[in-house]
């Protein structure tokens, strides 16, 4: 019988264990009946740890195959039911010959694995692990003060996300399925209904899926792809109208329910010497369908390979680099994209791919066994205008794309002519256009960031304190300009540094430190103009010039990084000390600095672009309110000169950045505000 810990004595303060399973489900069940059938559980100590005691049906596992493949072979004796035909759009029944598609339910291998434990005496503990750990001798996990070692502890325990680009997709593939007993027999029940998009979708991308056991037995399951779970209720009402309408009356004998991610995220874990990890926290799930079950099979013959040849088993964890790699993984990158951020688009391009493609080459894609001229060819069957948007979208969040596009810009700049007409003309522009679409809105959406919630309203409080902490740096300016200047020198280069620093994986020094050095940079290869503006702001003059040569060291740091993106931007900020200042500043500000905090703040907010910037408008509008307010005021006294403007707008921008550094601080957190 399986043991609670609580029952576990603390005469035994050390156990040893040939393996230890930190879960027990499909995965590590797998694993079990392979060791089990080529003989290597003889004489085996192994310990099983899983909250759950798996004595009831939880899921349902089904897959592809052919009746010959290893797979149905060494399954068999579980498999429940198996079909040869597919039931599609308007009636249409395909055969999927050679191919069969197999139900197994999770009881039945589950109770493979109980007659395991009673057949080779196993100890069983049914409770959950919150940490596995390894030191000179083996890993080893602690529970309660007793230490259990194992040569390998196989951990299968649901993974942890975590998403950290832009690009990165996470969203659920949840399901709610009733299985019913119909008072009139089912047509065709030797074939399933694999996906039934005529159901509403819910701005989501939704479809039936019908398994039939018999003339009078189905399983019926409302299945949604997208960011957000699927409610029993809302299937309640789906089901009963789907039923009904296809099967007549009917009675519920059974309700399952179920979760699955679908994500290009990576898994947060650590790869512990002699832990191999399973099942879903090793990749095994396919991101764009949530299949997984063929995967974790073939993971276990890999595994239990490497023990009959005495191999190490380390090769079998997967890095979250390596399942990023293949066209595959881009295949799955694109419709992972479209389900999350285009869901109406869903249904269109499943019904096209089952329209258009046998069923037999749609199941042969998604096994990943198809050549490119497949490949192809299921493309362009599809919806092809939402595929090039997502992949130009996709290629614009490249981390090396912005680079290349700002050092484009400055190389037509510059053979433009410094000081021309046409380079003034295209720069104004540039500036004017950056600084509404994203200079000013990505500090404008400062009262959503405190509580992290997209739908938070603008309090009167929020507004008191914002214009108290900007018009505190406007009073110093006009106390003391000097210590105003480094003081804003100071929490800019803390603020630039921030973004830039986590953008690039920099530890909280390499990141102020980058942060002060590009400040010194700019204003230092642009002295003479820099000292202009600051003469008109304050007697203080910069009395360095900054060298090229500098950025050398950078150079090197990217190239020992391998970071292309860190790489363009070293070569396009060295063109940018040909600029004016005002230019090369902007570029910075703008195409490097702002779009970046933008994208932090859109993944912090979870909010789109559109929404963010329709957020951004009262604080936005405010903006360029009190900076033309700020301008008459200037005008209205003294003469005004190019450089008195651009004083006058630093000084400007000086004020209200300094409370959006602060709440910034919630976006890039420190680590005591981690904790």
């Amino acid at each position: 019988m399986p043991k609670k810990l609580s029952k576990l004595s603390t005469e035994f303060p050390l156990q040893e264990y040939d393996y230890i399973f930190c879960g027990v489900g499909a995965s590590a069940s797998l694993v079990l009946l392979q060791l089990h059938n080529h003989n290597l559980l003889v004489n085996k100590h192994i310990l099983l740890i899983d909250p759950d005691n798996k004595r009831k049906k939880d899921k349902t596992f089904c897959f592809w195959a052919e009746e010959e493949e290893a797979i149905s072979i060494d399954l068999r004796n579980i498999i429940s039911h198996k079909w040869q035909n597919v039931w599609l759009a308007e009636g249409k029944i395909e055969s999927l010959k050679p191919l069969e598609y197999n139900h197994i339910a999770s009881i039945d291998l589950y109770n493979e694995v109980h007659n395991l434990i009673e057949q080779y005496g196993w100890e069983k503990i049914t409770d959950s692990i919150d940490q596995i750990k390894t030191d000179k001798i083996c890993p080893f996990i602690e529970i309660n003060g007793i230490i259990f070692r194992a040569k390998y502890i196989f951990d299968s325990r649901p993974p942890d996300y975590r998403p950290s680009f832009i690009k990165d997709i996470h969203i659920f593939q949840s399901f709610v399925g009733w299985l019913i007993k119909t008072e009139t027999p089912i047509s065709n029940p030797d074939a399933f209904r694999f996906m039934d998009f005529q159901i509403d979708q819910q701005n989501s991308t939704q479809f039936i899926y019908v398994l039939p056991f018999s003339e009078n037995t189905a399983l019926v399951e409302v299945t949604r792809f997208g960011e957000h779970i699927i409610e029993e209720d809302t299937c309640k009402k789906i089901l009963e109208e789907y039923i009904e309408t296809i099967f007549g009356k009917y009675a519920i004998l059974d309700v399952e329910t179920g979760c699955i991610p679908m994500s290009n995220a990576a898994i947060d874990k650590s790869n512990l010497p002699g832990v191999i990890s399973l099942g879903a926290r090793n990749y095994q799930i396919k991101p764009s369908t949530g299949y997984a079950f063929k995967n974790m099979y073939y993971q276990s013959r890999k595994i239990v390979e490497a023990i009959k040849n005495n191999q190490a088993l380390d090769f079998v964890n997967k890095s979250d680099l390596e399942i990023k790699k293949g066209r595959f993984a881009f295949y799955d990158n694109l419709l992972l994209d479209i389900l999350k951020n285009n869901p109406k688009k869903g249904k269109p391009i499943f019904e096209a791919l089952l329209a258009k493609t046998k069923i037999k080459l749609v199941l042969t894609f998604l096994d990943e066994k198809t050549n490119l001229k497949h490949d192809i060819f299921i493309f362009s069957q599809l919806p092809w205008a939402i595929f090039i948007k997502t992949i130009l979208k996709r290629w614009f969040q490249k981390n090396w794309f912005r680079p290349l596009m700002l050092l484009l810009i400055a190389i037509i700049l510059l053979l433009l002519g410094n000081h021309t007409m046409p380079q003034k003309y295209v720069s104004n522009g540039l500036i004017l256009g950056g600084m509404i679409s994203v200079g000013i809105p990505h500090g404008a959406v400062d009262h959503l960031l405190e509580s992290g919630r997209w739908d938070r309203r603008v309090t009167p409080l929020f507004i008191v304190k914002y214009l108290f902490l900007a018009a505190c740096v406007l009073l110093l300016w006009f106390a003391n300009s000097s210590i105003a200047l480094s003081f804003f020198l100071i929490y800019s280069s803390w603020h630039f540094g921030q973004a830039d620093g986590k953008r690039w994986g920099f530890s909280r020094g390499l990141s102020m430190f980058w942060g002060s050095f590009i400040l010194f940079f700019i204003l230092g290869t642009h002295i003479q103009e820099t000292n202009q503006i600051l003469q008109i702001i304050d007697t203080y003059k910069l009395s360095i010039e900054c060298p090229l040569w500098l950025l050398v060291p950078w150079f090197g740091v990217a190239l020992f990084k391998k970071n292309v993106s860190f790489i363009l931007t070293i070569i396009w900020l060295l063109l940018s000390a040909y600029l004016p200042l005002i230019i090369s500043f902007s570029l910075y500000f703008i195409g490097q600095h702002s779009i970046t905090g933008w994208y932090d703040i859109k993944k912090y907010l979870n909010m789109s672009n559109r929404l963010i910037w329709l957020h951004s408008l009262p604080f936005h509008s405010a903006a360029w309110i009190f900076l033309s307010l700020f301008l008459l005021n200037y005008t209205s006294t003294s003469a005004i000169q190019e450089y008195d403007l651009w004083a006058v707008f630093f000084i400007f921008i000086s004020s209200i950045s300094f409370p959006h550094v602060i709440y910034m601080n919630y976006v890039y957190p420190t680590k005591k505000k981690m904790k």
